[in-house]
């Protein structure tokens, strides 16, 4: 960007290529500042992705935990008619039909169980991948924090570097031109 510089002088003579470069700000500053903005974009979008995560996985949770406690119900409920029919079973008029039952009940009483197991099972396999999921997130914004701190020391190492270039031609600059004023002034005389 160029900055357009007005100031109250005498006329001066016409500028030397080294002073013309005092005058113009390079660009590299601007570009490290629009690298910075994207970085914090990039940060920002990862921190939504991380919260998101953590929402799904909360939402997975309470959902297998409701399933969970369904089948437990179901569980208990069936353990409870298992109870009267063995209370039932030492009643010696059994027929076929409570034959069935009982078994029939006996087999939903497995299958629940099974189904609790494969909810516990289910909700570990999530929780695991979460954790997997968040470590790497976490390594990725450590990497990207890094990149950036070396991002920012580079360019506060150029702005240094370039504010001390700055200084020595705008003492050199006054320099020339007190010296051609001088000039100027001894050849009219």
């Amino acid at each position: 960007m160029k900055r357009d510089v007005v100031r109250d002088e005498p006329e001066r003579p016409t500028k030397k290529p080294h002073i013309q470069e005092f005058v113009e700000v390079p660009q590299e500053p601007w570009d490290w500042l629009a690298k910075e903005r994207e970085y914090r974009a990039e940060i920002g979008k990862l921190k939504q992705q991380i919260k998101d995560l953590k929402f799904e996985n909360k939402v997975q949770v309470a959902a297998d935990e409701g399933e969970k406690n369904k089948i437990a119900r179901g569980s208990e409920d069936l353990k409870a008619q298992i109870r009267e029919m063995k209370i039932a079973i030492r009643n010696p008029k059994r027929s076929r039909a409570d034959e069935k039952l009982i078994n029939g009940l006996k087999k939903k009483v497995l299958e629940y169980q099974e189904d609790l197991e494969k909810s516990k099972a289910g909700l570990a396999r999530i929780q695991v991948k979460w954790i997997k999921k968040a470590e790497e997130r976490a390594r990725s914004m450590q990497q990207m924090k890094r990149d950036y701190e070396r991002s920012i020391a580079l360019l506060r190492e150029t702005i240094s570097t370039l504010e001390e270039r700055i200084f020595r031609q705008a003492r050199d600059s006054r320099a020339d031109r007190k010296r051609y004023y001088d000039l100027m002034a001894r050849m009219e005389k």
